[in-house]
């Protein structure tokens, strides 16, 4: 018994600790977002001239506001990424010689937390970075938990590149 929960543990640790971490980091942002930009709604704050502004704005919408009003149904959306967090969390405990893969979806779990608690206690998701093309232009607005979000699926894919180009264990002498 001690055996097993010791194979489970350290994965079980990445993907918690990334979640909380990410998930806490996420939600501090937006605190500081809402507390310091609140004040010039519209207006933004340049952090690198001419690439990246912050600015308050409030997605009640899904990623990229492809639906812009989701009304009572974004409650429906934050229950549900809070539902995708336990199942990834299931997942790394039953799947536990994967580690990278713990930590990719503890990563991504993290910012499923963060909108996924923004949809169910406020009345959308608090975006407030802004970069702009250098042709002009510019990447719809985001938060912390969308930059997490992509981190943890790139963190995937590097992970299922390695694992399917890694000669199987026993196959050093073998040849294709």
């Amino acid at each position: 018994m001690t055996r097993s929960i010791r194979r489970v543990a350290l994965p079980a640790s990445l993907f918690l600790s990334a979640a909380i971490l990410g998930g806490g980091c996420d939600l501090s942002t937006k605190h500081w977002a809402e507390e310091t930009l609140a004040d010039e709604p519209g207006q933004s704050m340049t952090v690198v001239d001419q690439y990246v502004d912050l600015s308050l704005q409030y997605n009640e919408g899904t990623a990229f506001s492809f639906v812009r009003d989701l009304g009572l149904a974004r409650l429906v959306f934050g229950i549900f990424s809070i539902l995708v967090v336990i199942a990834l969390f299931v997942v790394v405990v039953r799947h536990p010689q994967h580690r990278w893969r713990a930590l990719g979806f503890g990563v991504v779990a993290g910012g499923a937390l963060g909108n996924g608690l923004d949809r169910i206690f406020r009345d959308g998701v608090v975006d407030f970075i802004v970069v702009h093309y250098p042709w002009g232009g510019s990447w719809p607005t985001f938060n912390i938990a969308d930059v997490l979000v992509a981190v943890g699926v790139a963190i995937l894919l590097i992970e299922g590149i390695a694992t399917r180009t890694r000669p199987p264990a026993g196959a050093a002498g073998a040849t294709g």
